[in-house]
């Protein structure tokens, strides 16, 4: 028995449903660069998803609460590191807006993955 490159688009597509990264009614019929494209797109953002998660955990590991970030650092670097997460899931940027955010960068930097996280930061020329 052979398998197809449909029984392999096939696969893929019923994993991302099982996954719930696509809905089943949104696979293309017989289309099959409609289809590589929303599997494609599905799997960055399960990636992103991932790295946000990823960046919560470490964050965690280093703080071991969110109250120890609000108490330490206070709400504002608290509420920072909120926005922080949402850029890393939607691969955008947060701009430094004040002291309160360099403490939260502070604090990122000393993350294991610093370098992938400091990315989504965008430092305004006055607290650069």
């Amino acid at each position: 028995m052979t398998y197809s490159c449909a029984d392999f688009t096939a696969d893929v597509m019923q994993c991302l449903v099982h996954s719930e990264a696509i809905r089943a009614t949104d696979i293309p019929d017989d289309d099959p660069a409609r289809s590589a494209d929303m599997a494609v797109e599905a799997i960055v953002l399960m990636h992103r998803a991932s790295l946000s998660s990823r960046f919560v955990r470490e964050l965690l590991d280093e703080v071991d609460s969110l109250d120890a970030i609000a108490s330490r650092y206070g709400i504002r670097a608290l509420t920072f590191l909120f926005y922080l997460q949402s850029a890393i899931l939607n691969e955008t940027c947060i701009a430094v807006q004040d002291d309160g955010d360099a403490q939260a960068i502070a604090l990122v930097s000393h993350l294991p993955s610093a370098e992938e996280w400091l990315k989504h930061i965008r430092m305004n020329p006055a607290h650069a």
